[in-house]
């Protein structure tokens, strides 16, 4: 889902924190494999992540788990980019 100008929210239900932070390395790595081709060059393509876990025991609200994922995220910007950053509280 798109979330903002340039940010998406992939939900990945019954997945787990470390299998998350795979699926979006593999996705990273997708991304950066495939650069876009235009009639004024090739432009290389990057991809942030952040990543957060909804724990079932907590009555975290969807907009504190989404805050979660964007302080990850920008952690992975503020790191170098072309990341994925876990919140780490």
């Amino acid at each position: 889902m798109r979330y903002g100008g340039e940010e998406f929210v992939l939900a990945l239900k019954g997945c787990s924190l470390s299998e998350g932070v795979a699926y979006a390395n593999q996705l990273r790595k997708a991304i950066e494999a495939e650069p876009l081709i235009t009639t004024e060059g090739v432009i290389s393509v990057t991809f942030s992540s952040g990543v957060a876990e909804a724990v079932n025991e907590t009555n975290e609200t969807l907009y504190q788990l989404l805050n979660k994922a964007d302080k990850a995220l920008y952690a992975a910007k503020r790191e170098g980019r072309n990341q994925v950053q876990v919140y780490g509280g």
